[in-house]
């Protein structure tokens, strides 16, 4: 089993006496250690290593705190489980989650281990770990590009995690192919009384305005444009003016999980002009000729797009046939969750 689902605390102990079986030989679980921190690296993402030394500080990131939980055999690793929660200090900071739902972010064995048994354990002990300190829920995002979904997703059933959910439909693809479409072309020119810009030039009162319309529940949180604020790239990123009023955006990121490519994140239309004004798919081609015209092309050339499942048909229908088919990859983003209000019941441990 090799998983890692693709964003301090220090990890209680187990007790010497949690040894494990795997055939004939005996493997421990416990907390992460400073000697473990070369030799497990390689078993997350390069964008979570900095997790593994959080977990040994108690450093407080972002709002959130990391945990690990680490297999080992004579001393050496040979499993790692990365998970983080909101800190104690994040309860009541409006959108965070609740601080008693913590986040799988990845798990990972090296290929002598799998298929013993050793995922599911490290599965069950943060399980243990969490429902000991009153925590609710643990989840978990992932796409089907992961090379090791499959048998992840066996590993959630196997745990009792709830069914996986489609979120998201993905597509990848190299801006400057993908900006050859024909139906770029054939969009019509923004309506006289619209005004499209560049996202550097949000005013401060557009600013605050918009702001304000998240606070009041008019802006789902999911598309603010005002999240992962370090990441953006606001040269390729666009927003549209009405009368006055900001209308539309698209918010272009720096895909922190795929150092070539950039994540065209948040699109979003008042929902009184996206019948009839097409003004997705003009901030869309707007977005993606900057993107192609941009010396950020030869570093990051890769485009990561996606488009809920909860859309409308239309959208849907434009995402499938408009774009996916100028891409390189088409995948599903999905979640899955695990309630922690009794111990999973489990009387033999799969081969995981």
């Amino acid at each position: 089993m090799n998983a890692l689902v693709p964003d301090g605390y220090a990890c209680p102990a187990f007790s010497i006496s949690d040894v494990f079986l795997a055939g004939k030989e005996k493997y421990v679980i416990s907390q992460i250690r400073p000697a473990d921190i070369d030799a497990v690296s390689g078993l997350t993402f390069p964008a979570f290593r900095p997790h593994l030394t959080r977990c040994l500080s108690g450093e407080v990131h972002d709002g959130f705190e990391s945990i690990a939980q680490v297999a080992r055999h004579d001393g050496i690793p040979v499993g790692l489980l990365l998970a983080q929660s909101p800190a104690v200090a994040a309860s009541n900071c409006g959108d965070l989650p609740s601080p008693k739902v913590a986040k799988l972010l990845s798990v990972s064995i090296l290929p002598a281990w799998r298929q013993r048994g050793v995922a599911f354990r490290l599965m069950r002990a943060i399980e243990t770990d969490l429902r000991e300190r009153d925590y609710i829920g643990l989840t978990a995002d992932y796409t089907t590009l992961m090379p090791a979904w499959q048998p992840f997703e066996r590993l959630l059933a196997a745990c009792h995690w709830s069914a996986p959910d489609p979120r998201l439909l993905m597509s990848k693809g190299y801006c400057r192919e993908v900006v050859k479409a024909p139906w770029l072309d054939a969009l019509r020119e923004l309506p006289s009384d619209f005004e499209m810009f560049e996202w550097t030039q949000l005013r401060t009162d557009e600013r605050s305005q918009l702001q304000h319309d998240e606070a009041e529940g008019s802006i789902p949180y999911v598309l603010s444009p005002f999240t992962e604020t370090q990441d953006i790239e606001p040269t390729i990123s666009v927003g549209v003016r009405h009368r006055g009023e900001v209308v539309a955006w698209m918010i272009v990121t720096r895909a922190p999980l795929v150092p070539n490519a950039l994540c065209y994140r948040s699109t979003f239309v008042r929902p009184d002009l996206r019948a009839a004004q097409a003004l997705g798919p003009m901030i869309l081609a707007a977005a993606l000729r900057r993107h192609a015209a941009s010396p950020i092309a030869d570093t990051r050339p890769v485009g990561v797009f996606g488009m809920s499942f909860d859309s409308s048909i239309k959208m849907i229908n434009f995402f499938r046939k408009r774009l996916a088919p100028y891409c390189f990859s088409t995948y599903e983003s999905r979640a899955s969750v695990k309630m922690l209000g009794s111990p999973a019941q489990a009387d033999q441990t799969p081969r995981a």
